[in-house]
């Protein structure tokens, strides 16, 4: 699964990434100042045990001590030979052996010789003839754990808040999937809630409120189906009745009539599992001229009925049959209804244009995304809800429906690519 550039825990990742970033890097400096600081402590501590030896012949060993510093009883030559080189100067050079610092004075140079830049002032020579190289070992601790110790403790404490912030909003994304769950149509859902704080109480919110939903639909499904049934069973006795009638042209209409709301029942039916999203559409290839017969016989109405142009094209679309029915007969129903003339179907490549002389719609009800609006809600002519439908048939398709009103006449577009 790729990661959301935009969620919150990746913006939050980001930001302790970039806390922990900041906060070595700020160790890194101070750790390289410190070690700057200590390396010339320890010339300026050297300088002045060298000074007190070579101006003290006798015991200098307590004011090497108050200095922290103590003669070493290697000789230089062993320590330049076995001990690691941590700093070189013209006057000296510092040694580590065994975890133990040592400082040997070099050999003063005879001017003129070049003076070093170095971030501390250099302490003036000894005097040439007085120079006697000895080894001093410097006894002061060194502090530079301490400062790791603290960075470190500080590293563990973001990493730790880190880790408490992702244990927190754990929960969001388990209500982010139950949500995602929710919109395919699972409806039996109980997020499992932790804590009492605000994540837990939304969550519990969410159940509450799929509960409701639950019960709202189960209600919904138990009415429509007593009301299917109900229907149902007056249309078939009427049905048979008509069959026992003698044939005529009453007969024929009777049997068209009950036919008919036979068939509206199943369509109803059919609606209300498509709006709840129990409906998965069944794809094939159809002639379109097949789908319009089918609309027309919905209808109780022939194809004469409309001036069709194209129908020769031979126009194949890959749908839903029943579905599509629907939502042309939708279509087809208006033009019919509120047309003055005969309307007029257009079949091209990839579209179809279903046109009737009349009145534009208003510009607030050329949006189809819901089924009524202010103005029609209370109209008698049922204007709004079978557009609703269509438009969103054709949507679960991929096809778009457009309208516009050209030279007196509405026309609404069937877009298939």
């Amino acid at each position: 699964m790729s990661i959301n550039k935009h969620s919150i825990l990746t913006l939050i990742s980001l930001f302790f990434a970039l806390i922990l970033v900041l906060i070595n890097t700020l160790f890194w400096i101070a750790h390289i100042h410190f070690e700057k600081e200590q390396i010339g402590d320890q010339i300026r501590r050297f300088d002045l045990a060298e000074r007190l030896i070579h101006h003290q012949s006798n015991n200098f060993n307590p004011e090497l001590s108050q200095l922290m510093i103590t003669t070493a009883s290697y000789s230089p030559a062993f320590i330049q030979t076995n001990a690691k080189q941590i700093v070189r100067f013209p006057f000296g050079q510092i040694f580590d052996y065994k975890g133990r610092t040592f400082f040997i004075r070099s050999h003063p140079p005879r001017p003129p010789f070049p003076l070093p830049i170095l971030d501390f002032p250099l302490p003036p020579p000894l005097p040439y003839q007085d120079f006697n190289p000895i080894v001093l070992e410097d006894l002061k601790p060194q502090s530079a754990g301490v400062i790791c110790a603290v960075f470190g403790a500080i590293d563990l404490l973001v990493l730790l808040f880190f880790g408490f912030i992702l244990k927190k909003l754990a929960p969001l994304h388990r209500l982010k999937n139950a949500i995602i769950d929710f919109s395919e149509g699972d409806t039996h859902l109980n997020v499992p809630i932790e804590g009492k704080d605000e994540i837990s109480q939304i969550t519990y919110e969410f159940n509450h409120a799929l509960e409701k939903i639950a019960s709202m639909k189960e209600a919904r499904a138990l009415f429509l189906r007593n009301i299917l049934h109900e229907l149902k069973t007056p249309i078939m006795k009427g049905s048979l009745t008509a069959d026992c009638l003698i044939p005529s042209e009453d007969q024929e209409r009777i049997k068209r009539i009950f036919n008919r709301m036979n068939y509206l029942l199943g369509e109803f039916s059919t609606m209300e599992r498509f709006s709840s999203g129990e409906w998965d559409l069944n794809l094939r290839e159809y002639r379109f001229v097949d789908l319009l017969d089918h609309a027309c016989d919905i209808l109780l109405c022939s194809k004469e009925s409309f001036e069709i142009k194209g129908e020769e094209s031979g126009l194949i679309i890959n749908v839903d049959f029943e579905l599509f029915a629907i939502a042309l007969k939708n279509l087809l129903d208006n033009a019919l209804k509120y047309s003055e003339i005969k309307p007029s179907i257009l079949i091209l490549s990839h579209s179809i244009e279903i046109c009737n002389l009349g009145d534009p719609l208003p510009q607030d009800n050329q949006s189809f995304d819901r089924p009524f609006n202010r103005t029609y809600e209370s109209s008698m002519t049922g204007l709004g809800l079978g557009l609703y439908i269509t438009h969103s048939i054709l949507r679960k398709h991929g096809v778009n429906l457009r309208y516009h009103h050209e030279s007196g006449m509405n026309c609404f577009r069937i877009v298939l690519s």
